[in-house]
Formats: C-alpha cells, structure tokens, sequence
C-alpha cells in the first residue's frame, strides 16, 4: 500500500480501477473522436483518480483515530497508565484541559497519571465513547473529535483486618471535545477538554464477580432439569469471578504496537474461595 503506483494491488492501482470503471464510458467516447481529446479525457482520469485516492485517505484516518480513542478509554477504565501516556503526541501542545485544571505537554501527561502508582484492585472508571463525530482538517494532518463518555466509577474504600471490601460508586456523563494529530504517518492525542454535565453516586445496587460466581461455585452451575448443564463446569482457578480482573483486549497499542499490560495486572490477583 506504500506504493501509489503499479499494479492493481497497490492504493493507485486500486482506486484506477475503480475510476477507470466508472469513466469507461466517458474514455470511450474520447477516443472515437480522435487523437485530439485523448489529453483532455487522461487529465480527467487523473483527477477522478486523484480525488478518490484523497476520499480513501481520509476514510482510513476516520478509521485510525476511532481506534486510536477507543484504545484510550479502555486504558482509562483500567487505568493503564503507560498506555494511555502513549496515546498522547510528543509535541510540546500537547493539553489535558481538566475541571481541577490543566496539564501541558507530554510530561504534564504523565504527571497527571502518575505511572509510579497502581490503581488499587477493583477500580474501575469504565468510559463507554459514543456518538463520536470526526472532522478532519484541510492539512490532512490534524483533527478534531466529540465524544460521550458515559460510564461508571468504582473504587474500593478503605477496610479494617477481615472486613470486606467496600467501595464508592458512581456513573458520570462526560464530553470530550479533543485535538488529534498524525505524527510520523501515527495518530495520537493532541489535546483533551473534559467536562462532566452531571453524574450519580449509587449507595448500594451493584454486585461483584464473586457475588455472581460465588454461590454457583458452591452449589453447582445449572438446573438438569432445564437442561443446562455446561459441557465443562466451572473452573475454581478462573480469575474472571474476581473483583478486579481485565479481560485483555486482542489488539496490541495503536500507536507503539506493544502489547499491553493486562497480565501483570491479573497475577495480583487470586481465585476465589467457593
């Protein structure tokens, strides 16, 4: 795809293909009428050709950055901090414009979170983006974004010796209005500007994953009489009915390819007791 020219599996190849067949009426034509419009009907192919190579171009930036921000809040929710700093450009405007202030630059980033501390097992600050809209500048290098980010806030409370666990929760409806830009054919993370229109603390109302596997683990997973029994029963080591566990996602960063850091988050945690 590096190649604009060629044959039909590069981009230029592609995208002649697909103007040419749609001007071959036109071409035809041209070509009946002699020697001296056959200049006219080639600049015109390569016009066509040229305004769909842009029209691709920028559907695959689309494309990219809708990754790019969905990678970020699932590193928010876990608050993988070294990965979400990744997400960020080098430039020196880089900005997180937040309601207890503003941070600049790439080390502002990483100030605001704090990669020498992890999050306490069972935080979670989940961010569902939605209703993304996408605008690309004229330079082809820049955007902008809106989003939602609607979501829950869990975070565990402090407990005494042999107490369980308590935690604070809360959703919250948050905008992002953010800056993108590409950088090293790259995109990432210009700038954000959040604010929080309103949010809800709960007091009581959600369950956990061992409030769920628990009772299922010490009295079986199933009715045989409704017929279903699983093909293999649960498994007491599965790290997934523990408060706490990341289900890894299957793609590796967008903007550095490293995998991430998901592993060393679930070896702090241990199965539970049915």
């Amino acid at each position: 795809m590096k190649n604009k020219k060629g044959s039909g599996t590069t981009r230029r190849g592609f995208v002649t293909k697909v103007a040419t067949g749609g001007a071959v009426a036109a071409m035809a034509g041209a070509l009946s009428t002699g020697c001296s419009r056959s200049g006219k009907s080639s600049q015109s192919l390569e016009s066509r050709i040229e305004a769909l190579e842009k029209r691709l171009q920028q559907v695959e930036d689309i494309q990219a950055i809708n990754r790019l921000q969905y990678a970020y809040n699932y590193y928010v929710e876990h608050m993988m901090k070294e990965e979400i700093i990744d997400c960020f450009s080098d430039s020196p405007d880089v900005l997180l414009d937040w309601l207890e202030g503003k941070w600049k630059g790439k080390e502002g980033v990483r100030k605001y979170f704090d990669v020498n501390q992890v999050p306490p097992v069972g935080f979670q600050h989940q961010l569902i983006p939605s209703a993304g809209l996408i605008t690309l500048d004229p330079d082809g290098n820049t955007a902008s974004g809106r989003w939602y980010a609607f979501g829950g806030v869990m975070m565990p409370m402090p407990a005494g010796e042999g107490e369980k666990q308590k935690f604070s929760r809360s959703f919250i409806n948050g905008i992002y209005e953010i800056r993108y830009v590409r950088e090293d054919g790259i995109w990432k993370i210009l700038s954000i500007n959040w604010v929080i229109p309103y949010g809800v603390r709960i007091s009581d109302g959600w369950i956990m994953p061992e409030d769920i596997a628990g009772p299922l683990l010490a009295g079986g997973s199933g009715d045989p009489d409704a017929g279903a029994l699983p093909d293999i029963v649960m498994d007491k080591n599965d790290l997934r009915y523990v408060t706490g566990y990341i289900l890894p996602y299957h793609f590796k960063h967008p903007v550095t390819g490293k995998p991430t850091g998901e592993s060393k988050r679930n070896a702090r945690l241990k199965p539970i007791k049915a």
